[in-house]
């Protein structure tokens, strides 16, 4: 199926003029002002998310008292959710017609929603059924797993349509991910200082929630007043159609890659960074792993800038594939390292494997716009709302498949918490000693379960399809398409061939 070509008011392939090429439109540049605005915003899908990937299941299992299967299962009925959800308000989104455009009325919402959820999510409940806390925890988490879907989808939605520029979104994507990543360090090493401030940590958790939480309600209004929406993108959303809506922007096949690179990358994350609290606290003994995995941030941060380069040089499939070797290859020390070892030895794979995942977590949302692009020239119309909550929902996923996996193999290898106590009043978690079975599936899944899902996102980007040449021959047909360009740049053959290298299959007519 070709696009709607706005020139002719049908569906057809035109002849190629010689002079389309140099009818494309230019380079799209944005102000400082709002990549910052825009950027601003994933400090609450970077801050958040980290938060909720670092602490919650151990929240779940050492402070609530939950079996880790119960948390895994809370995991598992919450991505069933966001199976619903995240396509549906993709759609919700992409149909919205207001005076303020389809993405930004919902961040005006998310201004209040998000805090309200955080705290919930984090509230130190003292029901004596362990039932009833298991209720309160999916409750809760499915509260903010749906807030974060009403809030994301739009929000990731509006960066591909901020600019069509294929470096500039490079650009625009660079802002996004350092404050991502900047609050991702934050997320990483505050909330235990913040717990472990208060002789209760019931209170530490509670506090630590409303710090966070405001913090993650604020830049909204921001993005609402400075990050103004296409109008020519705002034209009257066809037919509802379950299958076209739904079903067929997973058909192409660009759209299919993307979304293993993105959830190969952010399983191999969420791995690390759930399992990788037990494996400091009940394996090498120390207490220091806020800082460790707040050195891998930080080093994500200051590496992020050369992925960007890269990927101006060498485009981003082939800097998405430098980073998941070195990635790669740092993960391998994991398995070596010992409590009897120095200390700074953690520091310094921590670093090696910041400086490979700081591509990996930013070069899929640099494709993503592209990728938003190529639906555009299937359907006629922008779904960025739909890409979006692909991308939303893949994101929760990789959160929910890494959480359940640890918290089931724990549970069946014979996890202990922690003896529950109380002194002078307060109630006090002292930790087990752990069965050597349970060390053994700690060790296990932090060094090579990873390790199988970066093989997996190597694979795929050795095939991906959407190179920087092809994207500035796809963005030059879309502006024909939109009416911007008074001749088509590739004739009818070019476009099959084009079609189906980024769809899978050839025009239907």
């Amino acid at each position: 199926m070709l696009g709607y070509c706005p020139k002719y008011g049908r569906r057809g392939i035109l002849k190629k003029d010689k002079g389309a090429e140099q009818e494309a439109p230019k380079s799209e540049k944005l102000s400082a002002s709002t990549k910052l605005a825009f950027g601003f915003g994933d400090v609450y899908g970077g801050g958040a998310i980290q938060i909720v990937n670092f602490f919650y299941l151990i929240f779940l299992t050492d402070y609530i008292g939950l079996r880790p299967a119960y948390a895994g299962i809370i995991f598992f009925i919450a991505r069933g959710w966001d199976a619903i959800a995240d396509p549906l308000m993709g759609v919700i989104t992409d149909r919205t017609r207001t005076r303020f455009g389809r993405r930004r009325p919902y961040f005006l919402a998310a201004t209040v929603l998000v805090f309200v959820s955080f705290v919930l999510l984090w509230l130190p409940i003292n029901l004596s059924a362990e039932w009833m806390r298991f209720l309160y925890a999916l409750l809760s988490y499915l509260f903010y797993c749906t807030v974060i879907t009403m809030t994301l989808v739009p929000y990731w939605g509006l960066g591909s349509e901020l600019t069509m520029d294929y470096n500039e979104r490079t650009s625009l994507m660079l802002y996004r991910m350092v404050f991502s990543l900047s609050t991702a360090v934050a997320a990483a090493v505050l909330p235990m200082m913040i717990v472990k401030a208060f002789p209760n940590p019931g209170t530490g958790y509670l506090v630590m929630a409303i710090s966070f939480g405001l913090f993650f309600s604020l830049p909204w209004p921001f993005i609402f007043f400075k990050c103004k929406e296409r109008p020519e993108l705002l034209k009257p959303p066809e037919p509802w159609s379950f299958r076209k809506l739904f079903i067929d922007p997973l058909k192409i096949r660009t759209t299919r890659m993307l979304i293993g690179l993105y959830v190969a990358a952010y399983v191999a994350v969420d791995l690390l960074s759930v399992i990788f609290v037990y494996f400091m606290t009940y394996y090498l003994g120390r207490g220091d792993a806020n800082f460790v995995l707040g050195t891998a941030l930080i080093v994500q941060v200051f590496t992020m800038p050369l992925y960007a380069l890269l990927a101006r040089k060498l485009g981003k499939r082939s800097s998405y594939l430098i980073s998941l070797v070195i990635w790669s290859f740092f993960m391998v020390f994991i398995w070596f390292i010992t409590p009897d070892l120095p200390s700074w030895v953690m520091y310094v794979v921590a670093a090696g494997i910041g400086c490979g995942m700081a591509g990996a977590v930013f070069l899929p949302w640099a494709m993503f716009p592209d990728v938003a692009d190529v639906g555009e020239f299937v359907f006629g119309e922008r779904r960025d709302g739909t890409f979006s909550s692909y991308m939303t929902f893949a994101r929760q996923a990789t959160t929910a498949i890494a959480t359940t996996l640890v918290s089931f193999a724990l549970d069946l290898a014979g996890y202990v918490k922690p003896l529950v106590v109380t002194v002078d009043g307060v109630i006090q978690r002292i930790n087990q000693v752990q069965p050597e079975g349970v060390i053994t599936t700690i060790r296990v899944m932090l060094s090579f379960s990873p390790l199988i899902f970066l093989a997996l996102g190597i694979y795929l980007a050795v095939r991906y399809p959407l190179s920087e040449k092809v994207q500035q021959r796809l963005r030059g047909y879309l502006s024909y398409m939109r009416g911007e360009a008074k001749t088509a740049n590739l004739n009818a053959q070019e476009l099959q061939d084009l079609h189906k290298k980024l769809v899978g299959s050839e025009i239907s007519r």
